[in-house]
């Protein structure tokens, strides 16, 4: 593992860091050492994968979120195998979702991971089983993601309380909703998933996460 990679995997690194190794690393290719060399090209594009055009070195920045996001993936599963995972619940969480907790207050590491859920969800997949675990209103198992950022006064208008699970809508592995007449919450009962037996799931698309990360890494890069 080169120690760039290892850093990346790590710690969340400050721009500053990334603009100064950068520099040093676009010295060396354009010198041949540390020196200050002159661009040939832009920086951007000697990023950019060999099949693109580009040399194929590693974007810094997208390579570290995308490392990074290694350790959102295991607090979104709530892997309790890690003290870290542990720690963040206990912490940051207090039995929040992940997927709405205010990143105000939050220490700067933090706030940066949070920003790197919207970047991820399009790679996790919510199969929904016996509803325990999964929160209706906080947890974007729908297809319309999470609920209470699409429909804020949803609670009130349909007298769903807003930490029930999804099992307060689901009786004998199918779904029994109350009536909805709020012209905009109906929109809600549309597009259901399919209901599975077993306990709620978390899945990440096509595979393991430690096979699949590089389409995260190619992702970021376009950020």
């Amino acid at each position: 593992m080169s120690l760039n990679v290892y850093w990346a995997m790590a710690f969340i690194l400050p721009k500053g860091v990334i603009r100064a190794v950068e520099k040093r690393m676009r010295h060396f290719l354009w010198k041949g050492n540390s020196a200050v060399g002159y661009p040939k090209v832009a920086w951007s594009d000697v990023c950019r994968p060999m099949e693109e055009g580009g040399l194929g070195i590693r974007d810094i920045l997208a390579l570290n979120k995308a490392l990074m996001s290694r350790h959102l993936w295991n607090v979104i599963q709530s892997n309790q195998s890690s003290i870290w995972v542990q720690w963040i619940a206990h912490t940051h969480l207090r039995h929040k979702s992940v997927w709405t907790v205010d990143a105000k207050g939050g220490s700067w590491g933090w706030r940066k991971l949070l920003r790197l859920r919207s970047a991820l969800l399009p790679y996790i997949e919510f199969k929904v089983g016996n509803g325990e675990i999964f929160s209706i209103w906080h947890d974007p198992w729908h297809s319309l993601g999470t609920l209470i950022r699409r429909f804020p006064s949803g609670p009130s208008r349909t007298n769903i309380p807003i930490a029930a699970k999804l099992s307060a809508v689901i009786v004998d592995g199918d779904w029994s909703w109350p009536p909805i007449t709020d012209m905009e919450c109906i929109e809600i009962l549309h597009l259901l998933p399919n209901i599975h037996n077993g306990n709620d799931s978390i899945l990440w698309r096509g595979g393991e996460f430690t096979t699949t990360w590089p389409m995260v890494y190619s992702g970021l890069r376009v950020l």
